[in-house]
Parts: structure tokens; C-alpha cells; sequence
């Protein structure tokens, strides 16, 4: 059995949207250093979380192994739906989230937000760095789910942090550093895997 560091919290990588500057290929399955992205991206979250979700995984597409994927509610609004669909699924109390994108995850910076959202849980543990949110590096209780839902039913903007003030919502803020910023870069053309 797989003994993790935090049994309470379950991971989502977020892997819905169109990739269109990667020609529509799939941005988790992106080599960077020879290594898919997914790939390094599990190695970092295996370890921590016991239960890990992919929201938005293309059909077709071979699903790593270890990992359940869930399919988007309210496909077509973007990362807050693939949040949802992880909430509405995951066994856990809370669910840490991040991008598919995101190749320099650091295991330490996760650990670091983790235990500072079990310290004094809340509804969301927003991450943040000089003022801006990074709410795909972020912590949400699963208790959000139906309010979440209806808020996007409700025609609510599809931006994340848009729905921060409908709930009880606490701000980690990252150290602002070199290594802060490379686990937080994510790839949105093909010229930001040679950074």
C-alpha cells in the first residue's frame, strides 16, 4: 500500500484545453529534458498524494498509469471546470491542483503550502506571488464542490480567481525566488521548454 505524506489531500492535474500553439497536441505528453511532462509532473506529486485525478485528459490519449481521469461537467469554460469535475471525484477532504503544463513542479513548495492549509484549513488555500494568483498551485476543499457548481451554472466568470471571494478563501504567498518562479512557469509555446 502506498503510504503518502498527505493522506487528506488528493492532487488534480488539469489537463483540458486546446494546446493550439503545440498544433493541438496534448501539452502533459510534451517532452522537456526527455521527459514528457506528465512524467515528471507524477514524479513529483506521486510520492505526496495517495489519490491523484487528471480533469480534461483527451480521449485517445494513453492515460498514465496510477491516476483516474474525470471528465469535465461544464466543458468549454477552462480550468475551472476540470477543478469541479476533480472536486466532484476526488475520496479525499481537499485537493491540491495544479496545470498539466507545469515541468518544474517542486516537491519542497508543495510540502510548504500543504502543511500550511492543514495548519488552518479553509475553503481555498490560494497560492500567490508578488499580488498575482496561482490558482493551478492552489489547495480547495472538496466541501466547495455544489457551490462551485452552482456558481458556474449561475453564469459566474470562468476565471478562478473571480470565484475566490464566494468562499472562505486564505492566500498562501510564495517566496519570491528564481526556484519559485521555474516550479510555477508553465509551457504555453514551444519556446518555453528551452528556459
Amino acid at each position: 500500500m502506498l503510504i503518502s505524506t498527505f493522506p487528506e489531500i488528493s492532487a488534480a492535474i488539469l489537463a483540458g484545453g486546446r494546446a493550439s500553439r503545440f498544433g493541438g497536441r496534448n501539452k502533459a505528453l510534451i517532452e522537456v529534458e526527455g521527459v514528457p511532462v506528465i512524467g515528471r509532473t507524477l514524479s513529483v506529486l506521486e510520492p505526496l498524494f495517495s489519490e491523484i485525478i487528471i480533469a480534461g485528459w483527451p480521449l485517445g490519449d494513453p492515460l498514465p498509469q496510477g491516476v483516474r481521469a474525470v471528465t469535465d461537467n461544464y466543458p468549454g469554460i477552462g480550468p475551472l471546470a476540470g477543478i469541479e469535475a476533480a472536486l466532484r471525484a476526488c475520496e479525499s477532504p481537499y485537493l491540491f491542483v495544479f496545470g498539466c503544463d507545469m515541468p518544474w513542479l517542486s516537491g519542497e513548495m508543495i510540502i510548504r503550502q500543504a502543511d500550511d492549509f492543514l495548519r488552518a484549513p479553509s475553503d481555498i488555500l490560494a497560492a500567490r506571488i508578488e499580488g498575482l494568483y496561482e490558482p493551478l498551485h492552489s489547495v480547495y476543499s472538496k466541501s466547495i464542490q455544489p457551490s462551485l457548481a452552482g456558481y458556474i451554472e449561475g453564469g459566474g466568470s470562468p476565471t478562478i480567481f473571480d470565484f475566490y471571494p464566494y468562499v472562505a478563501t486564505r492566500y498562501h504567498d510564495l517566496p519570491v525566488t528564481e526556484e519559485t518562479r521555474k516550479a510555477l512557469t508553465n509551457i504555453n509555446r514551444p519556446e518555453d521548454i528551452i528556459r
